[in-house]
Formats: C-alpha cells, sequence, structure tokens
C-alpha cells in the first residue's frame, strides 16, 4: 500500500484540503480529508509536499510528438506525453493517409498498446476518413472524393473495437450509409463532427447514431448564411444547443485556434461538463515560425502546414489546463475535469479512470497551482521525470 500525504484532492466537483488517497495494484483504494482517512498500517508514505493529486489527463485528439506521428514512433511519443500528464490517449490519423497506411499505422498502434509506455493508448480517433475535403495539409487529403463502399469496408472491419471516434462530415453524399455501416459493426463506436460546413439541420439528421462529440470547436468550418448578410447555423451552433455533445477545444497560450472570448462564451454555454480540452499535436515539421503575408496569426505552441497554414499544434494538456484557466478564468478543479473526467465519460470509459474515485486505476498526477506536473503515477508506479521507471 502506498499513500499521498499532505495533498489537495482535485475531485470530480470540488477539492478536498490537506487530503489522503490510499491505492495499492494499480487501484484507488480510499481517499479523503486526513484525520477522516485510514492510512493502512505500514502504508509507503509519499509526501505530497502541498501539491495537489489530480487525475491523469486523457488527451483524445493527438497527432504525435514533437518528432514523429504516434505511428511512426509510438513508444516515444507515449513517453513524451506521459511526462505531461496524459495517461490516456487517442492516437489520431488523418484523411491524408492511404487504406494501406492507415491499416498499417492502426496495427502499429494496436500492438504498441500491448507494452510499456504505449499501454496509455486506449484505442485511435480517425480524424477521417469522410470529413469535409478541406483544413490544414490540404495538398495531402486523399478522401476527397465519391463515398465509396468498397473502399470503407476493409476499413471497417479491420479498426473495428480499436477506432473509438470517427469525424464525419453531415453535408457529405453519402454519409449516413457509411455511418450505418460502422455501427452495425461496432455499436460502441462513437461519431464526431469533423471538418464541415454542414447545417444545424443536417447534424440534427445524425442523431439517431452515436454523434456525440464535435472535432476542435470553432476551427472546424463554417456554415453560410442562407441570405445576404446572414450568419448560418452549422455544426458549432448544434453543438452549443445539444445538451448531450461535448466540444472539443484547442486552448493555445495566444487564443488563436479559439479567439478567448469564444472560449469564454462555450465555456458559459456548455459548461465544465460538455468541453473537453485537446491538444491536436502534431510533429513539427516545416518549422514555420511566421506567415504574416497570408494572414496567419504565429503562437509558440502552434504548428503549420507545409504551406504555412494553421495545422494543430505543439500544446500537452497541462498546459492546454493552464491556458484554459488563463483565458477563462475558471478554477483548476473545472480545468482538469475537462482533460480527464469530461474526454473518459464521453469515450465510456470513466468507471475505469478520469477521477480520483476509490477502485479507479491509479492514474495520478502532481501538479502546482498552474498545472505543471511535478510527479506521474501510471497504474500506481511513479514514472521518473528522465522517463524511467522507479
Amino acid at each position: 500500500m502506498k499513500t499521498l500525504i499532505n495533498t489537495k484532492l482535485i475531485l470530480e466537483d470540488g477539492i478536498v484540503f490537506d487530503g489522503v488517497l490510499n491505492f495499492e495494484g494499480g487501484r484507488i483504494v480510499s481517499l479523503g480529508k486526513r484525520g477522516e482517512t485510514e492510512i493502512p498500517a505500514g502504508s509507503a508514505l509519499i509526501d505530497a509536499g502541498g501539491l495537489y493529486t489530480s487525475p491523469g489527463f486523457v488527451d483524445i485528439h493527438n497527432h504525435g510528438g514533437p518528432r514523429a506521428l504516434f505511428h511512426a514512433d509510438p513508444q516515444t511519443d507515449c513517453r513524451h506525453f506521459l511526462s505531461h500528464g496524459v495517461t490516456s490517449v487517442l492516437p489520431t490519423l488523418y484523411h491524408d493517409l492511404p487504406l494501406p497506411e492507415i491499416l498499417s499505422a492502426a496495427r502499429i498502434l494496436k500492438e504498441a498498446s500491448q507494452t510499456g509506455d504505449g499501454r496509455i493508448i486506449r484505442g485511435i480517433y480517425m480524424e477521417g476518413p469522410y470529413m469535409g475535403g478541406f483544413g490544414s495539409n490540404q495538398t495531402a487529403i486523399l478522401w476527397n472524393g465519391e463515398i465509396d463502399r468498397n473502399d470503407y469496408l476493409p476499413l471497417i472491419a479491420e479498426l473495428r473495437g480499436f477506432a473509438r471516434i470517427w469525424a464525419v462530415d453531415p453535408a457529405r453524399p453519402g454519409i449516413a450509409g457509411f455511418i450505418r455501416e460502422v455501427a452495425a459493426a461496432d455499436p460502441s463506436a462513437i461519431f464526431a463532427l469533423g471538418h464541415s460546413r454542414a447545417t444545424s439541420a443536417q447534424c440534427r439528421a445524425l442523431r439517431r447514431w452515436n454523434l456525440r462529440l464535435q472535432t476542435h470547436h470553432g476551427d472546424s468550418g463554417k456554415c453560410p448564411g442562407r441570405a445576404q448578410g446572414t450568419v448560418g447555423a452549422g455544426c458549432d451552433e448544434f453543438t452549443l444547443y445539444s445538451p448531450d455533445m461535448y466540444a472539443e477545444l484547442i486552448a493555445d497560450e495566444n487564443g488563436i485556434h479559439v479567439d478567448p472570448d469564444m472560449l469564454r462564451t462555450v465555456y458559459r454555454i456548455k459548461g465544465p461538463e460538455k468541453i473537453i480540452l485537446i491538444s491536436d499535436s502534431m510533429p513539427d515539421v516545416h518549422g514555420y515560425k511566421n506567415n504574416a503575408a497570408a494572414g496567419i496569426l504565429y503562437g509558440p505552441d502552434l504548428n503549420y502546414d507545409s504551406e504555412g497554414m494553421l495545422a494543430g499544434s505543439h500544446l500537452t494538456l497541462d498546459r492546454a489546463v493552464r491556458n484554459m484557466m488563463s483565458h477563462t478564468g475558471c478554477g483548476i478543479c473545472q480545468a482538469v475535469r475537462m482533460a480527464s473526467l469530461n474526454p473518459a465519460r464521453m469515450l465510456g470509459d470513466d468507471a475505469e479512470y478520469g477521477s480520483l474515485e476509490a477502485g479507479k486505476r491509479a492514474d495520478l498526477l502532481l501538479i502546482d497551482d498552474t498545472a505543471e506536473v511535478k510527479a506521474v503515477f501510471l497504474e500506481g508506479e511513479e514514472v521518473n521525470p528522465d522517463r524511467g521507471r522507479k
């Protein structure tokens, strides 16, 4: 048995000051206020030095670390994000890969999830293939044409049970047939509103499927207005008014992906229960620092494609939590929830991880009041800062 003492426990809807948390065998055994929570005799005490104890972060939308896409070097990427507090991740495949490469990448990631730090891989996020045919890396998008059943049947068969989320464009002709086939093969599959200029009515037509999420809200396409001078209602608006929809947010330092005033608006409407912070992390391949001539704003934690257009980020979730607090004024309890319990609950995995509760996996972080990660416990095992094992 191990016991964290002298810590502030970040719970689902509150904080326990002067807290105690007992864990053993990779699971949380008990937790609560010191003096009211028994510390078993002989338990190894870990003095947190007044730091917060947080559940591990859950990054559901992440393409890769600083140097490589996830499927190119999964163990290195997992170590990198684990050091920043991510104890569960969905590596994300974009719609710029041909079918054989998607299948190969999925097999690599599935194998990696069985060993080493790859254990934090909980499946994959398919950001495609059937989103709208626009977005970053425009010249590399391969799935713009007609939706062909012969193309997607091998994809569905191979990824069943491992592809947790499929991003789709409700406006694409033939999309309903694709969704029906995915849902029939894997009833637990979740659908997300991906890059799309669909109307809210087109989004609403997919409600009978397991539509629960919007891919990076505010940054995935706008519906045109119905008449001159009007503003259309599309995926953003559908997500805001639908109480069961989760909104992904990329909270970068300068508020470029999503303007800070928009972050505040989404927070006010959706509340801390229906927002999921994501990194949308990408390797820094092209090294752009400025593309002002094209009207592209630069951010120190953002990524750019070969044309200098905004393409994901270099965020980690600890920084996203800090940025969300900075931009909106929300507290650490709310911001941590957006990076832990909410994504776990959206995935249906919250009985296993995502919050500090007895019986759940002991995926734990020690963080300060700026969400800087000081220690990581994966299934109760502390990971050294140099990424070795204690």
